[in-house]
């Protein structure tokens, strides 16, 4: 099958491409951010209808998973413009240029912080959003994503798929998402650094588990469907440092307050079932959180501390 992703360079989307790749569909990857993964991609910009438009009829696209997007939440709320016009305006771009060259189905990823907009008990994908919305700029530029997706279904006959992702962990995470901050702390000998009593839990969901249920995703079944994709169970950002602390060998841990954090999810009172993913896809997470960490922390390793090494090894070759 052949497949348009829209942030293939990144996080996430970079395992998605390889994922997709490994079941020997046909790849292609818009980023205009280039970087290392998968060799950089198609710079064409989400929010430039035309050019997606003319990139869609070029390639000819059967299915386009919309990855792209301002992910940071704490980015979204210093500059809101921005992750509206990126998230929402790219979103609407990406579904009008797959509805204007007869793409079969647009895949989009959405987040478990759309629960925030929800009542408390167990959530399935069913569960309406209320009124009063997620608290959250980044959180509403989903919802509407979401809405956005059901709209182009219902008034253009555009099939859609909605993944909303877990908390992702995983090999070339980036800076700022907790994992990848806690390793960046350790391996330059600083403490960890948790942000509140540490109580906060998430379902972290490797990346990998995540980018396999893109591939499951592209089964009949899930045409107009809404999934669920969280991690095994409900963990502490106190065990996760604890965890670090461990496996990269006794790291202090201290705790703060930090402003820059209001609006972000919270979990309490609330379960999101993936139960449907299960159930239709076949999906459910496998690799547990100390392989994750563990992973990772190889990652981290081989990757971001040799990068940081290689210019003072040239400049000892160099003298």
């Amino acid at each position: 099958m052949r497949i348009i992703v829209t942030g293939g360079s990144g996080f996430i989307g970079g395992h998605v491409v390889a994922a997709l790749k490994d079941a020997d569909h046909e790849v292609i990857n818009i980023d205009t951010n280039g970087g290392h993964t998968n060799g950089g991609g198609l710079p064409v910009d989400i929010c430039n209808v035309e050019g997606l438009t003319q990139t869609f009829k070029e390639f000819e696209p059967e299915v386009v998973f919309h990855v792209a997007g301002v992910a940071d939440a704490r980015s979204a709320l210093e500059n809101p413009l921005k992750a509206v016009h990126t998230n929402i305006g790219g979103t609407a771009s990406v579904l009008e240029a797959s509805r204007q060259s007869g793409v079969k189905r647009v895949v989009l990823a959405s987040t478990c912080w759309v629960a925030n907009a929800m009542n408390s008990g167990v959530l399935d994908e069913a569960s309406p959003f209320l009124s009063k919305g997620g608290g959250h700029v980044y959180t509403t530029t989903k919802i509407a994503c979401e809405h956005l997706c059901h709209d182009f279904h219902a008034l253009y006959g555009l099939p859609f798929t909605i993944l909303r992702y877990g908390i992702p962990y995983g090999p070339r995470m980036w800076p700022g998402l907790v994992l990848r901050n806690f390793l960046d702390r350790a391996f330059s000998n600083q403490p960890l650094t948790i942000f509140g009593d540490g109580s906060a839990s998430r379902r972290f969901v490797h990346v990998e588990d995540l980018a396999r249920a893109h591939v499951l995703a592209l089964q009949d079944v899930a045409e107009n469907q809404v999934y669920n994709l969280e991690g095994m169970r409900f963990v502490t950002i106190k065990e996760l440092a604890q965890l670090v602390s461990r496996l990269v060998g006794d790291v202090q841990i201290v705790f703060k307050q930090e402003p820059t954090r209001v609006g972000e999810v919270q979990f309490f009172r609330k379960l999101l079932s993936s139960n449907k993913a299960n159930i239709e896809l076949g999906w459910e997470p496998t690799i547990d959180l100390e392989e994750g960490v563990r992973r990772t922390i190889e990652w981290y390793k081989e990757d971001v501390l040799a990068a940081k090494r290689a210019p003072v090894e040239s400049l000892v070759v160099a003298r």
